[in-house]
């Protein structure tokens, strides 16, 4: 009988019979997970493996830990209550959760969810209705403030600690890359006092079209939950400019601002580009071109 690769005896009984599994290729060089499309005898399902050592190794993810408090391999085991939440949260379909498991000494760290039907969007398949489709999505996840921020499941820091530790995962990742002029870095820690907030909604410091699937021509699913967590608004808003182009961006403003209003980014666009930038979450080498780059909102 075939086994689900890379995975223990114990969580193989965790997931129905396996007929095939094929390996789904990484969507870039240093991707931390490997996804698996597996046949079974009741429905297919996605298997995402936690590559331990590149997660350590990964910018993006010591990002998450240094700020959020997160460590995916050490959490995925509880992830069943973050589909839930988010399923709640959002118009969009969101997998069905099988099972999961954090690392251990023996087992490396994973996640199965049921297989959903859709295609990525690609730059020709991405209109006006995919856009508002999402600007419902993030509008609908942004609704959902807190007082509390940090890791999606049970958020652990204060609103005082939000500038906190921004300052020091913007020291820290700018001392690792080495690449960032002294200026640079100061201008934008000496915004962070501009950075304060007193409500936090579930972001993704990671949003990227390849997360969405699209069917019959409509933004249908959202299908990679890993990195959600409850933060500011306005830094996936600063993102999202990265995301949009100039039309793209009014088309989501009109329908973000039929529930809510879009912030005042321009205290805090500085920090929070440069936070991205050194978390590599859309993988641009250049920071002047990044730091440049048009603004949406």
């Amino acid at each position: 009988m075939p086994t689900y690769p890379g995975l223990s005896q114990s969580q193989q009984q965790q997931l129905p019979e396996l007929i095939r599994a094929t390996a789904l290729p990484a969507m870039f060089s240093d991707s931390t997970h490997q996804l698996w499309d597996c046949e079974t005898l009741n429905d297919p399902l996605i298997v995402k493996i936690c590559k331990q050592e590149s997660i350590t190794h990964s910018v993006f993810w010591q990002a998450m830990d240094s700020l959020f408090g997160v460590n995916l391999p050490a959490q995925l085991g509880g992830f069943a209550t973050v589909y839930k939440k988010i399923s709640a949260f959002s118009p969009l379909v969101i997998p069905q959760y099988i099972a999961s498991a954090s690392v251990s000494d023996t087992e490396q760290a994973f996640i199965a969810t049921k297989k959903l039907p859709g295609s990525l969007p690609t730059p020709a398949t991405i209109n006006p209705a995919v856009v508002t489709s999402m600007a419902k999505h993030i509008a609908s996840l942004h609704q959902q403030s807190i007082t509390r921020w940090g890791q999606i499941e049970q958020p652990q820091f204060a609103p005082e600690q939000w500038p906190q530790r921004l300052r020091y995962s913007l020291r820290i990742l700018a001392d690792q890359h080495g690449g960032i002029p002294a200026t640079v870095l100061a201008e934008a820690i000496n915004s962070v006092e501009f950075c304060g907030a007193k409500e936090f909604a579930p972001i993704m410091p990671d949003l990227r079209w390849d997360q969405f699937l699209l069917l019959n021509g409509k933004l249908s699913a959202l299908v990679d939950l890993d990195a959600f967590v409850f933060a500011p608004r306005e830094l996936e808003l600063v993102l999202l400019e990265f995301l949009l182009d100039k039309q793209q961006a009014q088309t989501f403003t009109q329908t973000y601002q039929q529930r809510l209003a879009i912030p005042d980014l321009s205290a805090v666009r500085k920090p929070y580009r440069l936070l991205l930038f050194l978390m590599n979450v859309l993988a641009e080498k250049n920071h002047e071109c990044w730091m440049q780059a048009p603004s949406r909102f």
